[in-house]
């Protein structure tokens, strides 16, 4: 049976990513890329809790994205009702449990540098924060995630031109903040869908 621990994560940060785990005992599951998010926390009525994280992320993404969500089951274990996703008390749990992690060599210095400056104020998402995505697509390049030769991010591709993305066929519409509007050709349906998701180039 695979590790996910070990699979996923960046040599030396397995552990430390096991224990919390253990100590906020989610479900955690790796699932096929989607549209709007790397990850995601969901506290059920039954009290389960349940963590999600994208399969295709390069491991330094995969960290930075499941530290996020367990800072959000940090949050649900303090407070036990909802309050503000991205406000005070997630950034706070967020920071405190990057904060072992930042201490250790664990990310290359290219990528340490801008998530300490993210960190000091840690938005909704990474990709808000453009020179830290810029170093997690580079480290994309060589760990070969979603690199084959078709592959482009949605981002470059020219508005009006169609992608394929999750085998379904799309036009590419307007960039909303950390998102793109896209128009699914089959259903008609838009969706905003990641500008730094790769997607694969329509094939004339």
């Amino acid at each position: 049976m695979t590790d996910v621990f070990t699979t996923y994560f960046p040599a030396g940060a397995s552990n430390y990513c096991r224990q919390l785990w253990e100590t906020y005992n989610f479900d955690f599951h790796i699932v096929k890329p989607r549209r709007t998010r790397l990850g995601d926390f969901r506290a059920f009525p039954s009290g389960k809790t349940q963590i999600t994280v994208n399969q295709d992320l390069n491991p330094y993404a995969f960290l930075i994205t499941y530290v996020h969500e367990v800072a959000h089951a940090d949050v649900n274990c303090t407070y036990k009702k909802r309050i503000q996703p991205h406000g005070k008390a997630w950034q706070s749990a967020f920071q405190r449990l990057m904060q072992p992690l930042l201490a250790e060599p664990i990310f290359p210095e290219e990528i340490v540098v801008p998530l300490q400056r993210y960190m000091t104020k840690p938005a909704a998402t990474t990709y808000a924060n453009p020179d830290l995505m810029a170093a997690l697509r580079k480290v994309d390049v060589l760990w070969k995630v979603n690199t084959d030769s078709n592959a482009i991010l949605l981002r470059d591709v020219i508005e009006g031109e169609m992608f394929q993305f999750d085998k379904k066929t799309f036009i590419r519409g307007t960039l909303r903040r950390t998102r793109i509007v896209c128009k699914e050709m089959s259903s008609g349906k838009s969706y905003a869908i990641l500008a730094h998701a790769w997607v694969q180039k329509s094939c004339d």
